[in-house]
């Protein structure tokens, strides 16, 4: 049953929906009330019993079980009544009892009457006292009952009262409380408090002659009654009366509500909402929690902080504070002593009365602040100094708002950091909504997410574009993104009023309080292509050691560290660093630093190639290995290309955009050991098809030679044959003019590679002559391992299987190790499976495979795996073929290579079959 009130402070009840719950008669109602007294405690069978029937002979343990399960079957399961040895419990929050508020108000009253909160004090009080409808148990037909627990409880009653009566007499409200004092005295005539009490109010009121007489009356019932005399606080009022000393009342502590007004409409964070609200401390905390709202400007710091505010006030009676300590922005910070003076007139305090040194200052603020339950909020702080004297007393909770991570709050003070990112695009497309209207917003999903990908999820650049947008309420919102293009993107969001919707100044703010090199280092970050960045590439722009430099972008929210050891920019960020660059730096001092990032990607590509494939053929890079990073081992260079793919990508398009041709078409070359065995062949084309465009501008012949020798392996990895010769055979032309031997069997080794029907086979047979000649004589024995699998692999082509078999084994011989002979592993299992020795062909070519994948080539994986399952669709293993084939066409999907149709439709067939 919801909704329950259980009341024993006047008729005993239990109240749901107005009305009084049967309970079965007077005996239950005994039960019940005797386990509201001790709610949430043990009440024994034996004192139950006792309530119940005073003569011993009567108790019945049987009857009281009977009792007990009228109430369970009257209040519902929703009240639990546990059976416990020796008794009963009854479980309830103590907020659904009268007897439970009421001491809790009180307990509140006490605290803010101790705090010098008078008015509040009595407030509570006040609503105590509202709860009692009467004498307690009224209707409680229990003699022993009312002897062990009514008296108690009209003594907490009177206490109550007259601390009400002092809260009302300290503010000097004596029209309120003399009349009601008069009739407590009479119901208490030898209660000497309340007279004290009335004589008081009285003298303070000016009726100093009714005060004298209320006292003389006292002293006669005491003499008369109990043979005693006035008691000492009755006699110190009585001379107070007769000195006629003047009234001073008490100086209430000011309650502040300085929150700055909420925003109409709020959108997301509700995550962030979530820590903030776990960190309300309880009525009785002794603790501060501290939350740190941090991030980047124009993040929604402080229209978080403030709309959390608003949603809590209610739990913060002793008022909400809010202090700007302009620690980013126009004018100078506020610092502790001055802040300190703000927060304590905040409360009331006398400027007298303030000290004027910041520990003494401190010390008084938290001993103000302890237990009234203030919520003080402190936008924009600078460091964790400016904020460490302002931290109140126990039971209030502190928000920092900071463009800096106040990691120091965090390790001295226990501080919870709340870091702000981007809005998502739910939480983007609900505040862009608020502004410009549900149903534009609506009507075209794509143009909106386009908009707020625009201003990158950042709400101040959102509200800003959102206030453009509403210029023009007829216009699609996909047409408003049109033509945004072309115009500066930072001049976009400012509209002309004020720096606080300009996020260019915004962002400045944050600029100018970097210490050091910092400032230096985001204006060089800015000239950076890639998505992100290392300390590594940070070092070779700065020219010096860049940790204190990248940790203070971190600290300001101007980097982020997704991961240790890589840094991003928010996009918008990053404008403004690269508009920096271009204002403050050199040309000069900004190419110089873009031609650094370039040597620097170069040379540790060659080093992470020369350490995957050292059997390349390097000599036309012209390259040395000094400069850039080294490589262990093939996987630490694997790993390497992985992680900077992006960046990698990025580096030879600006090579390109600067001119930087030899740059452009060698990273583009070297990160052919990077694709080959993971197929990405839109990038793989692209780079090669722009590092091939600067080489014929350039008029570099080796360099277009090399590119189109790589262009002629992506034909043959997506089975453009065709193409694949016309690019090679251009290859070859150029290397031959250029008297490139080296170059011309690299050329002619993949010709041999590119027949794909019978009538190629012959040329391509030549082709793989002629290179096993040159690279017989120029002594290469890795490139004549390749040379001898890939004729190996022309033999398998036209069924003569031992001449290939013959083949692959030579090539394997000249393998320095197994994982170099990989490729010829393949030819070798091919050729076995020709001969009809499937046992060992299947064993040879699943090793392969392993290999491959040891290496993470994942194509090569995927390709052989095909072959593989082909196998054993011929030998008659269908569940081993559709195994293959399955985890072939998983890798050739994330790859997005043709092939994957192909395999697919070979599973297709199998099933239909």
């Amino acid at each position: 049953m919801d909704g329950l009130d259980f009341r024993v402070l006047g008729p005993a009840e239990v109240v749901a929906g107005g009305r009084a719950v049967p309970l079965g008669g007077s005996r239950p109602l005994i039960v019940l009330a005797g386990l509201l007294l001790r709610v949430n405690r043990v009440v024994s069978v034996a004192e139950l019993g006792r309530w119940l029937w005073e003569d011993d002979q009567r108790r019945s343990k049987g009857a009281l079980q009977t009792y007990v399960l009228r109430l369970r079957r009257a209040l519902g399961e929703g009240v639990v009544i546990r059976t416990e040895r020796g008794g009963y419990l009854l479980e309830l929050d103590p907020s659904v009892t009268d007897l439970g508020r009421f001491r809790a108000l009180a307990a509140r009253g006490r605290t803010a009457f101790e705090q010098g909160e008078h008015r509040r004090a009595a407030a509570l009080f006040a609503d105590a006292l509202a709860e009692w409808r009467g004498p307690a148990l009224q209707n409680v037909e229990s003699d022993a009952l009312h002897l062990d627990e009514a008296g108690q409880l009209a003594e907490e009653r009177t206490r109550v009262r007259e601390l009400w009566a002092d809260a009302l007499i300290a503010v000097g409200e004596f029209g309120t409380v003399v009349p009601e004092l008069t009739r407590l005295t009479r119901e208490h005539p030898l209660r000497e408090r309340l007279h004290e009490q009335l004589v008081l109010a009285l003298f303070h009121s000016g009726r100093q002659a009714e005060a004298l007489e209320v006292y003389r009356r006292i002293g006669a019932v005491l003499a008369d009654e109990l043979g005693l005399d006035p008691g000492a606080g009755l006699q110190r009022v009585h001379r107070l009366v007769l000195g006629g000393a003047p009234y001073q009342p008490a100086v209430e502590p000011q309650v502040p509500h300085q929150l700055p007004a909420d925003l109409g409409a709020f959108a997301g964070r509700e995550a962030d909402l979530k820590a903030l609200r776990a960190l309300v401390p309880a009525d009785d905390s002794t603790s501060t929690p501290i939350a740190s709202v941090e991030g980047m400007g124009g993040m929604g710091k402080t229209t978080l902080s403030v709309h959390f505010a608003h949603e809590v006030v209610d739990r913060f009676p002793g008022g909400q504070v809010f202090l700007n300590l302009r620690g980013y922005g126009p004018g100078d910070p506020v610092e502790p002593l001055a802040a300190l003076e703000t927060l304590l007139s905040s409360l009331g305090v006398p400027g007298e009365q303030i000290p004027a040194e910041v520990d003494s200052r401190a010390a008084l603020w938290r001993t103000h602040t302890a237990g009234r339950r203030v919520l003080v909020v402190l936008d924009n702080a600078n460091s964790t100094e400016q904020v460490r004297a302002l931290l109140p007393g126990p039971g209030c909770l502190v928000v920092v708002t900071s463009r800096w991570q106040l990691r120091g709050l965090v390790a001295t003070h226990g501080a919870r950091r709340i870091a702000l990112e981007e809005l998502d695009e739910a939480g983007a497309v609900e505040l862009l909504a608020s502004a410009i209207g549900v149903d534009r917003v609506n009507a075209d999903p794509a143009a909106t997410s386009r908009f707020v990908e625009y201003c990158g999820g950042l709400p101040l650049a959102i509200r800003i574009l959102a206030v453009r947008a509403a210029q023009f309420p007829d216009l699609p919102i996909g047409s408003f993104v049109d033509s945004l293009a072309g115009f500066d993107r930072l001049g976009l969001f400012d509209l002309g009023d004020g720096d606080d919707t300009n996020v260019r100044a915004v962002f400045s703010y944050s600029y100018r309080a970097l210490p050091g090199e910092a400032g230096r280092l985001l204006r060089l970050l800015g000239l950076l292509p890639g998505p992100d960045v290392t300390p590594a590439v940070a070092e070779v722009l700065l020219g010096s050691p860049p940790g204190p430099a990248l940790d203070a972008l971190v600290s300001a929210h101007l980097l982020t560290q997704p991961q240790p050891g890589r840094y991003q920019f928010h996009d918008l960020i990053r404008a403004y660093a690269a508009e920096l660059s271009y204002h403050v730096d050199s040309a000069e001092d900004s190419t110089a630093a873009r031609l650094r990032l370039l040597d620097f990607y170069l040379f540790s590509a060659f080093n992470a190639s020369r350490a995957m494939r050292p059997d390349r053929i390097y000599g036309s890079l012209e390259l040395s290995g000094d400069g850039g990073l080294t490589f262990a081992d093939y996987h630490a260079g694997l790993a390497w290309f992985a992680e900077e793919y992006g960046n990698l990508v990025a580096v030879v398009h600006l090579a390109f955009r600067l001119r930087a041709y030899p740059h452009c078409w060698k990273l583009t070359w070297l990160m052919f050991t990077y694709f080959a065995g993971r197929a990405r062949v839109d990038d793989w084309r692209a780079l090669n098809e722009l590092a091939l465009r600067g080489t014929r501008i350039s008029g570099d012949r080796g360099g277009e030679a090399g590119i189109l020798n790589c262009l002629g392996v992506i034909d043959g990895v997506v089975r453009d044959y065709a193409s694949a010769r016309r690019n090679l055979q251009q290859a070859l032309a150029l290397q031959r003019e250029l008297g490139s031997r080296e170059g011309a069997a690299r050329a002619l080794y993949n010709l041999a590679m590119a027949a794909d029907s019978p009538a190629e086979f012959p040329a391509a047979l030549a082709h793989g002559t002629e290179a096993l000649e040159i690279v017989r004589d120029l002594r290469l024995p890795g490139f004549e391992a390749n040379v001898l699998r890939a004729l190996g692999d022309l033999c398998c082509d036209f069924g003569d299987f031992p001449r290939a078999l013959s083949l692959a084994d030579e090539a394997l011989k000249l393998a320095p190790t197994p994982r170099d002979g990989r490729f010829s592993l393949v030819t070798r299992a091919k050729a076995l499976l020709g001969l009809g020795r499937s046992a060992e062909g299947i064993e040879c070519m699943s090793d392969a495979v392993d290999m491959f994948f040891s290496l993470d080539e994942h194509y090569e994986a995927a390709d052989v795996l095909a072959r593989l399952g082909t196998a054993h669709q011929r030998l008659g293993h269908p569940a081993a073929a559709r195994d293959c084939w399955l985890r072939s066409v998983r890798l050739l999907t994330d790859l997005s290579h043709p092939d994957a149709a192909t395999v697919r439709a070979k599973l297709a067939a199998m099933v239909s079959g």
